[in-house]
């Protein structure tokens, strides 16, 4: 019996971050983030900004270990993102040998801006939930919290 319940527990479980990646962090991105979005031509440049955001600076290979991408292929990531004027380079205080990344001003400005354009595309997408599927959706998403709170993931 607890053989089955963890199968599809797992099944479950590995089911949802691509739900959630495609269905909505694509549309969100693409349809409020406007003209830098459509010049960054792959979603793999919005996981590193929204890391990025989350984490603060970093260096390239804790960016790269994060999302698990190699450094050869990161340092092309971010150089489209320093193009673009998202991202810089600098050197670390304390250690000009170690370089992080960082957002720009316009970055910071960016990343502001598609916040509020993504709260408000979700806010409008959920307005036709009844109030009982939102209060189901905050105790199911409360309840995952929790449980992956206890997970050994290390």
């Amino acid at each position: 019996m607890k053989k089955d319940v963890l199968e599809r527990a797992v099944a479950n479980f590995l089911s949802i971050p691509p739900i959630i990646h495609r269905t909505l962090r694509q549309r969100v991105v693409r349809a409020n983030s406007g003209d830098v979005f459509e010049k960054i031509i792959t979603s793999i440049h919005s996981e590193i900004i929204w890391l990025l955001d989350e984490e603060g600076p970093m260096n390239i290979g804790e960016i790269g270990d994060q999302l698990r991408i190699a450094k050869a292929q990161m340092t092309q990531l971010i150089e489209k993102l320093v193009e673009l004027n998202i991202v810089e380079r600098r050197a670390v205080k304390g250690d000009r040998r170690k370089i992080e990344i960082a957002f720009t001003d316009t970055g910071k400005t960016f990343i502001k801006e598609h916040k509020k354009n993504v709260d408000k595309w979700f806010m409008e997408s959920m307005s036709d939930l009844s109030e009982k599927d939102l209060k189901s959706m905050i105790e199911a998403l409360s309840t995952v919290k929790n449980i992956l709170a206890k997970l050994k993931l290390s």
